[in-house]
């Protein structure tokens, strides 16, 4: 699991860079379980899956990013949190941009949804429920 928010930290990281995912990566959207993240430098180069992969969740995984529209000011990155969780697992992983913790909180075991998700892009959200380690 660790790997998985490191590699989406990873992915998430390269602001000039294009990514796809086959479908559009929306703020506060549970992925598809398995998703897949491409990258490149132009949008033609992040859908080729074959050269250019990222992040590939594992069978029943499902993810989630939080992410600001913009840098909140032109010396900041945008801001972003990760969420992820296996679908027979009960616990939901999570991580900020601003943070070097991994967060977790525990959750019945099914598909995540955003609704037991902190709609924060930083540390913040990480509040009451949440360990960290």
């Amino acid at each position: 699991m660790k790997k998985i928010i490191a590699a989406s930290l990873l992915a998430l990281s390269f602001s000039s860079s294009a990514f796809a995912a086959g479908t559009v990566l929306a703020t506060n959207t549970p992925s598809k379980e398995g998703a897949q993240i491409f990258g490149g430098t132009t949008a033609d180069e992040a859908a080729r899956a074959d050269i250019n992969p990222l992040v590939k969740l594992s069978t029943g995984v499902i993810g989630v990013v939080n992410f600001a529209a913009e840098a909140s000011n032109a010396n900041q990155s945008i801001s972003y949190a990760v969420f992820a969780k296996h679908t027979k697992g009960s616990k939901i992983f999570g991580t900020s941009n601003d943070s070097t913790n991994v967060y977790w909180k525990a959750e019945t075991p099914g598909a995540l949804t955003n609704a037991n998700l902190p709609s924060e892009t930083t540390n913040a959200g990480f509040g009451t429920g949440w360990t960290s380690y």
